[in-house]
């Protein structure tokens, strides 16, 4: 019997995913791979306080680590310790140890190595670059982060990395060249297809009207949102039909809606918190422009969405974002912070028709290039299955 062993970070849980309304597109995930890997069993393992089952899928099984209620930063080191001695039980039983999530997965390596499995791990963003300027507490912390992300990459025996900045970055954080290899996140076409929903509805439905700005992602210090409600203040002053759309949640939402409120705009910005994907799309299809105000991403799935959406796009020149877009040619990019640069773009978006519709246009045309499932899948399928890269979302 072939097992796979599946470890998820210890900041990633199935309750989380649940609330965000990710539970179901995660599910999918585990069919394609039960489906496509040949594996007669799949073991999930995870910080969760209780086993989740998945519906038609008898090969999954979901094992909680079980921690007791706990502060972030004892989430971690409990997960290290415990899930280490649930991940070497579960490794025995297995093939294969894959590792996913923030390349912080120590018990997985650990368990991995004294079983003498294998063990791909995936690099899809760097989390300590979000420390930056954030204090001595938080400086100390991504120093341990990463060194443990040196770790998993030195010793992993594949790294998966989302782009070819990952990569670039994996090896030279001491990762052997041949043991890294890109694989970019695919998406439907056919899900994603702008023809398919009727904006007018949309917008009539939610109560939306006039030019919509929007901003999908979690509300956190490394997205930026700030600047981008600065920004949309400064537009709002000029444009008196424009709105901002926040799809998502997380940690800053309280100052953010403060920031609003201070800023007098309160009544033109909308909180949507976490809703699931399938409205998320809805929200793009009834927005004018997507804006990115990010100061670093591994592979933005809103922006990728974005794209397929055929919407006009305005970013930062941040890491991740400019190997997706090109300012010009699919976005219009701005310095990370730069409020009054984001203001001018996302104001001559909105007032430009015929640029706007010309970012759209390519915006669609690199999406079906280099992220269409339809497309690139029959390419790029057989390495997605041997390294279990298969989409999530």
């Amino acid at each position: 019997m072939r097992a796979l062993l599946l470890v998820k970070n210890p900041l990633t849980t199935l309750k989380a995913y649940e609330n965000l309304g990710f539970l179901e597109a995660y599910r999918r995930f585990l069919e394609r791979v039960a489906e496509r890997t040949g594996y007669d069993k799949i073991y999930l393992l995870t910080m969760d306080r209780r086993r989740y089952s998945f519906r038609g899928l008898d090969r999954v099984i979901h094992v909680p680590i079980k921690p007791p209620p706990l502060p972030l930063l004892l989430r971690i080191p409990y997960c290290y310790v415990f899930g280490t001695l649930k991940a070497i039980s579960l490794a025995k039983r297995c093939s294969l140890v894959r590792a996913d999530g923030g390349t912080i997965e120590l018990h997985a390596l650990i368990a991995a190595k004294l079983t003498r499995r294998p063990i791909f791990i995936s690099f899809r963003y760097y989390g300590p670059y979000y420390s930056r300027g954030r204090g001595l507490l938080n400086q100390l912390y991504a120093s341990v982060v990463s060194l443990i992300i040196r770790i998993c990459l030195t010793r992993a025996d594949k790294v998966i990395a989302l782009t070819e900045l990952l990569r670039q970055l994996a090896i030279k954080l001491g990762a052997k060249p041949s043991k890294v290899i890109t694989l970019p996140i695919l998406m439907s076409e056919r899900l994603l297809n702008p023809e398919a929903y009727d904006r007018d509805a949309i917008r009539a439905e939610k109560d939306l009207s006039g030019r919509i700005v929007l901003f999908v992602g979690r509300l956190a210090h490394e997205k930026k949102v700030g600047t981008l409600i600065r920004a949309f203040h400064k537009v709002a002053e000029r444009l008196k039909d424009a709105r901002l759309v926040l799809v998502g949640d997380g940690p800053e939402r309280m100052r953010l809606e403060r920031l609003c409120s201070e800023l007098g705009i309160r009544d033109r910005v909308m909180f949507t918190g976490a809703i699931p994907r399938e409205e998320v799309i809805r929200y793009l299809a009834a927005a004018d422009v997507f804006v990115l105000p990010s100061m670093m991403e591994g592979l933005p799935k809103a922006l990728l969405e974005a794209l397929a959406m055929k919407k006009p796009v305005v970013a930062t020149r941040a890491p991740g974002i400019t190997e997706v877009v090109r300012h010009g040619r699919d976005a219009l990019l701005v310095e990370v912070g730069d409020v009054d640069g984001l203001a001018d773009a996302i104001y001559k978006v909105l007032t430009h028709e015929e640029l706007a519709k010309e970012l759209a246009s390519n915006a669609r045309r690199t999406f079906e290039r280099y992220y269409s499932y339809e497309r690139l899948y029959p390419k790029l399928g057989p390495l997605m299955e041997k390294y279990i890269a298969i989409s999530f979302g």
